[in-house]
């Protein structure tokens, strides 16, 4: 039932992370470190590699979206961004 809050938090924190540090590894361990102890606090059960396969997702459908018309292949006439 916090399934949508905790993928809000996530989504919100790599946001964050994206700012905060330059190498994606680094950027990745971070993010789940804080998720861990939020979901830790709310006795939310999340493992690490559950996390790491979230965020990879993410990231990979996010490089699907965010991308400009000007790429080879793309269809679209403007940048879209979530």
């Amino acid at each position: 039932k916090n399934w949508g809050n905790l993928v809000r938090l996530l989504m919100d924190l790599m946001a964050v992370a994206e700012e905060k540090f330059d190498n994606g590894a680094d950027r990745k361990q971070w993010v789940i470190a804080m998720v861990q102890a939020s979901a830790n606090t709310i006795n939310y059960p999340i493992t690490e590699k559950e996390l790491s396969d979230l965020i990879d997702n993410l990231v990979a459908l996010t490089k699907k979206v965010n991308f400009k018309a000007e790429e080879p292949g793309n269809v679209f006439e403007e940048e879209i961004i979530i």
